[in-house]
């Protein structure tokens, strides 16, 4: 079959007639400007204006822009090894049909024209489109690249491409010139240039940024010997976001507002020749950022409370003095035995604070190795120390406007000791591996189960540090000063636990009170949380009974030894139990997290922190 150009549609001819088809007999339009025919024997033929017909020998079905055609003008045609036809249209750019869906490529997706004039595959099975202004140019499925007058082609209309078996590529062009090309197999390189974040980073191959930090870049230059720098293609994926490779004809490809994880970037260069360079990586980091998690720590610590609870005379003596400073921008030290709520008391006074809309940064001193403890507290610059790849801040800094709490303070080394004196009065620090002084207005509040005064006398604690923090002291009394208010404090940490292991605990047995306002308590107020948990635990009905408690050594309760489980592998086992109920769904009325009385991101949360992972 032929077609007629511009005039009396398409003809057949047997070997003895020809046969005219025309719109009458179904054809979209008599204006035939392209014929292929396909692996199955249908007739593909391009018209202009009026889409693309196919024929199997019987009728003619039209594909138009309505049904996907970029434009109803079709003036070549081709399939492809894998069953693809590809029709080039004169001003719509290139399509795809896989049988069902068209897809369209155009000047945005690399094509160096709307206009395609012809359409080859060569033996590597990239296609060859031929356009009128922008030279030839060749895809493999991912990337388009183009030749053009700025490459040596005599005319960047292309009318007719051969890819001979030697490899070699024959073109003509409007000019009715011939133009031999042999593509090249050398691999460009390529280099990474920078790293972009809340700074640049220069060519970094590993990179940590916060969750809040929404723009994250990378910039990078392919080399060639065949190609020129704003010729040369690149493809990229940030491993762990992005599913496939991307193309992308600039140097710097962007990511807005990455989640928390690990993610690796890599990119690679093509030359015109699609030769692929290795590829270039970079790790990525995102992290919480510690700003936001001050901001929300007291609310997300599971079982914490931030009130007191009590009524005894002690306690409201203690509350009244949180009342008096908390307005107020001293430096208070709190001080008291082992689990009298420290913690809580810190809280407590940021709260009744004109800054508690800001963050509050609880620092663990005695939980921060030594080596550690300056870089934690001041931040460090890129390049301070072996593994410091980009600028971190402290925790000074990051608590700015809001409270910082120094929980344990007398387990600080003497040597972070100097370096924290003038945060108290100034605000000022450095970071480390820095020559800048910098300045934070935050308020320190420092606490300590240990007798600062005996640890000055032995050479364990700095004076001036002590008087720095001191401005306005708080003892917290213990659990044996405020016995009265045991009963409400048992009986908020069991109602507690009952509630997150969705039991029913109604009372406590009167012999518990008993044994509970007798007993010494030198773990003070943490020691009774825990040892009401436990009881909840075990606790087989709805009273807690003497039995039920682990005093000491004064009570021993005789539990299986497969039963004595932590309190962790209890949760563990519980949520475990409760995404079984929910077949595994978390979100939702009927999701497992509220089953659980939970926030959806706690229970994820607490998912990847005990490792539970469906089977």
């Amino acid at each position: 079959m032929c077609g007629s150009g511009r005039g009396a549609a398409g003809r057949r001819y047997n070997g003895a007639e020809f046969t005219t088809f025309t719109t009458a007999d179904g054809l979209v339009s008599n204006q035939v400007m392209a014929l292929r025919e396909d692996r199955a024997g249908n007739l593909w033929i391009g018209t202009a204006g009026g889409g693309v017909s196919r024929y199997d020998g019987e009728r003619f079905i039209t594909f138009t822009t309505e049904d996907g055609l970029a434009l109803d003008e079709v003036s070549t045609i081709l399939e492809d090894r894998a069953g693809n036809l590809w029709m080039g249209t004169v001003g719509g750019g290139l399509c795809r049909y896989d049988g069902e869906h068209f897809t369209t490529f155009t000047t945005e997706h690399g094509l160096p024209s709307n206009e395609v004039l012809c359409l080859r595959i060569d033996q590597a099975g990239h296609l060859w489109i031929g356009t009128n202004g922008g030279g030839v140019c060749r895809y493999d499925g991912l990337v388009f690249q183009t030749l053009s007058r700025k490459d040596g082609l005599v005319h960047d209309s292309i009318e007719n491409i051969h890819p001979d078996r030697h490899g070699n590529v024959w073109l003509t062009t409007a000019l009715r010139s011939i133009t031999h090309y042999r593509p090249s197999r050398i691999p460009p390189a390529i280099r990474l240039i920078d790293v972009i974040a809340d700074l640049r980073y220069g060519p970094v191959r590993e990179i940590q940024v916060f969750a809040s930090q929404k723009l994250l870049a990378f910039e990078f230059q392919g080399q060639s010997l065949t190609t020129r720098p704003d010729g040369m293609a690149y493809v990229y994926r940030l491993e762990g976001y992005d599913s496939a490779w991307k193309p992308t004809y600039a140097r710097r490809v962007e990511y807005q507002g990455l989640p928390l994880g690990e993610y690796t970037f890599q990119v690679k260069a093509v030359d015109r020749d699609l030769n692929y360079s290795e590829p270039i990586a970079v790790r990525v980091s995102v992290v919480p950022d510690p700003l936001r998690q001050a901001l929300t720590e007291a609310l997300s610590r599971s079982g914490a409370t931030d009130e007191f609870l009590g009524e005894s005379a002690a306690l409201r003596q203690v509350q009244a003095r949180f009342r008096e400073v908390a307005p107020t921008d001293m430096t208070v030290l709190i001080l008291g035995e082992t689990g009298t709520g420290k913690g809580v008391a810190a809280r407590t006074v940021h709260r009744l604070s004109a800054r508690r809309g800001a963050p509050f940064l609880q620092v663990n001193c005695g939980a921060i190795p030594e080596g550690l403890v300056e870089s934690e507290l001041f931040g460090h610059e890129r390049g301070a120390f072996t593994g410091a790849v980009s600028r971190k801040l402290g925790k000074v800094e990051l608590a700015a406007g809001g409270t910082l709490f120094l929980d344990e303070i007398g387990d600080l080394a003497l040597e972070a000791q100097v370096k924290l004196l003038r945060v108290p009065e100034e605000g000022s620090f450095e970071r480390v591996g820095g020559t800048q002084t910098l300045q934070a207005d935050v308020r320190v509040i420092a606490a300590s189960n240990r007798d600062l005064r005996q640890m000055i006398q032995a050479g364990l604690f700095r004076a001036d540090l002590y008087y720095r923090l001191q401005a306005f002291p708080v003892w917290l009394p213990s659990l044996r000063e405020r016995r009265e208010d045991i009963p409400m404090l048992a009986t908020f940490f069991a109602e507690q636990m009952a509630a997150h292991l969705n039991k029913t605990i109604t009372q406590l047995e009167p012999a518990v009170l008993d044994l509970l306002m007798s007993y010494d308590w030198p773990g003070n107020v943490r020691e009774l949380e825990h040892a009401m948990q436990r009881a909840v635990i075990v606790c087989p009905g709805q009273t807690i009974q003497v039995a039920d408690l682990a005093l000491g050594a004064e009570v021993v309760v005789e539990v299986p030894a497969r039963e004595r489980l932590t309190l962790e592998e209890h949760e563990r086992r519980h949520i475990h139990q409760v995404l079984e109920q929910t077949d595994w769904v978390i979100a939702g009325p009927e999701g497992a997290a509220s089953m659980l009385g939970i926030p959806e991101s706690t229970l994820r949360y607490r998912l990847k922190k005990l490792g539970i992972a469906r089977s």
